[in-house]
C-alpha cells in the first residue's frame, strides 16, 4: 500500500508490455478450455523493498493442450497515465489487470528471491470456463482499469472476489483454525509486515486516520496475500476442500528490515535537544524562539497536511486522524507570530491551551480510540514543554512591560 504500495513488483513493465503481447499468444476470443485445464492462486511472499513489503495474489490459468500458461494479476499500474500523480495523492488511482506468462512470471520472483506458493482450486469444467472468461475479458484494455484501494479493493482482495462470485453460496470458509489474526484492527495487520522497518511503521501511525483502527474479521485479512492464502486453505466447495493441491514452486528466506537509526532514537534525541535548550535558556535568562518556531512548525505543517488529506482525497484509511490533536494545524500559523518582536497577550493563551492539551493526551495515552506511535510519545513531551516554557518566558515579559 501511497504509502499505499499495492503488492507490486518490479515487473510493471514486462506486464505493461504483456498487455499489447499477449493478444498475440494464442488466445483468441471465445476459446474453450480442454480437460487439461486448471486454475490456481499464486501467493508471492513480502519482498525486501517497500512496494513489495506486503506480498502479491495472482490467477495461474494452464491448459497444455490449449497450449498456454498464464498469470492474470491485478496489482499493476501505469505510470505514464494521465494525471498519475494527482490522482495518487487525491486517491483515484487507476490499476489494472494485465497477464504475462507463468514462466515470466515465476522468473522474476526467481530474481527477487521471493517465495512461490501455488494453491490448485476445486472448480468444475463449466466453473473454470467461467473464471478465464471473466479474466480475460476483464483484461481487455476497455475493462482493465480499476479504482484501487489499499485495504478494501487490491490485488489480493479481486482475486477472491472472482471465486466468490463463481462459486456463489456453495463456497463456505471455516476461519477459526485458520491461522487468522485475532482482536487486530486493519492497522495492526500492517503491523504484523512493517514491524522490522520502524521507519515505515512510524509511517503508517502517523498518516492513517480511525477508519483503520475497526476489527480487522478474517475475510477483511485477505486484502494481505499470505492471508488470502489461508482464507482458501479453509475454505469448502460443497463440502470439499477448496484447494486440491498445494506447492511451493519457489522458496527463499523470507526478507527483514534493517532498523538501523529509529524513529524512537531520533524522537528521544529532538526532546533531549528541547531539554538541553530550556536549561541554556534558564542560564542565560533568554528565550530561543527561533527554534520554536522550527519545532511548532513542522508541527503544524504535517498537521495541515493531514487535514487536507482527510478533506480532499477519496483514500478510506486517511479521514479522521487524531495524531492532530498534537500536530495541531494552527501551529503553522502561530508559529509565525513567534518570530514578531511584540508578541501579543493571546499567545500566552493559546501555548498554555498546548501544554494542557499536550498533557491530557499523555494522561489518557491507553485510552486513545487511534492508538499513537510510541516514538510520538517524546515528540508531545517535547511539544508541551516548549510550549508551557514559551508561556512562562511570555507571562515573565508582559509582566515587566510597563
Amino acid at each position: 500500500m501511497s504509502i499505499y504500495f499495492c503488492h507490486l513488483s518490479r515487473r510493471i513493465k514486462v506486464l505493461a508490455l504483456a498487455l499489447f503481447l499477449f493478444p498475440l499468444f494464442s488466445l483468441a476470443n471465445g476459446i474453450v478450455l480442454s480437460d487439461s485445464a486448471r486454475v490456481s492462486l499464486l501467493t508471492v511472499a513480502p519482498g525486501s523493498e517497500l512496494y513489495s513489503a506486503f506480498g502479491h495474489t495472482g490467477i495461474r490459468v494452464t491448459d497444455y493442450k490449449n497450449k498456454f500458461d498464464v498469470v492474470f494479476n491485478y496489482g499493476t499500474f501505469d505510470f505514464a497515465q494521465p494525471g498519475f500523480y494527482t490522482n495518487f495523492v487525491k486517491g483515484k488511482m487507476r490499476y489494472m489487470i494485465a497477464y504475462e506468462r507463468f514462466d515470466d512470471f515465476l522468473n522474476s520472483y526467481y530474481y527477487e528471491k521471493r517465495s512461490v506458493t501455488e494453491q490448485q482450486l476445486r472448480l468444475s469444467a463449466a466453473e473454470m470456463q467461467s473464471v478465464f472468461a471473466f479474466l480475460y475479458n476483464n483484461a481487455k484494455p476497455e475493462n482493465r482499469e480499476y479504482y484501487y484501494d489499499f485495504f478494501w479493493d487490491n490485488c489480493s482482495t479481486r482475486p477472491r472476489d472472482v471465486f466468490e462470485k463463481t462459486l456463489g453460496n456453495r463456497l463456505k470458509y471455516h476461519t477459526d483454525s485458520g491461522g487468522f489474526e485475532v482482536n487486530k484492527t486493519m492497522h495492526d495487520m500492517l503491523r504484523v509486515y512493517v514491524h522490522d522497518r520502524p521507519w515505515v511503521d512510524f509511517g503508517f501511525d502517523l498518516i492513517l486516520g480511525l477508519p483503520c483502527e475497526v476489527i480487522a474479521t478474517p475475510r477483511h485479512q485477505t486484502f494481505l496475500p499470505e492471508y488470502l492464502l489461508k482464507y482458501a486453505d479453509c475454505a469448502t466447495v460443497d463440502g470439499q476442500p477448496f484447494v486440491t493441491k498445494k506447492e511451493v514452486l519457489v522458496q527463499f528466506p523470507r526478507a527483514t528490515g534493517d532498523a538501523g537509526f529509529t524513529p524512537m532514537q531520533l524522537c528521544q534525541l529532538l526532546a533531549l535537544i528541547g531539554l538541553m535548550l530550556a536549561f541554556a535558556e534558564r542560564l542565560k535568562h533568554t528565550h530561543y524562539y527561533g527554534y520554536d518556531f522550527s519545532v511548532f512548525f513542522i508541527a503544524g505543517l504535517l498537521g495541515t497536511i493531514f487535514l487536507l488529506l482527510g478533506i480532499f482525497t477519496s483514500h478510506y484509511s486517511l479521514p479522521k486522524n487524531m495524531n492532530m490533536l498534537w500536530l495541531i494545524p494552527t501551529h503553522l500559523v502561530v508559529s509565525f507570530v513567534l518570530l514578531k518582536k511584540q508578541k501579543p497577550v493571546w499567545l500566552k493563551y493559546y501555548f498554555v491551551a498546548t501544554f494542557v492539551l499536550m498533557l491530557a493526551i499523555l494522561v489518557g495515552w491507553a485510552w486513545m480510540p487511534q492508538p499513537y506511535s510510541p516514538a510520538a510519545r517524546w515528540l508531545i513531551v517535547l511539544l508541551g514543554f516548549r510550549a508551557i516554557s514559551i508561556a512562562a518566558h511570555l507571562h515573565t515579559a508582559h509582566k515587566q512591560t510597563p
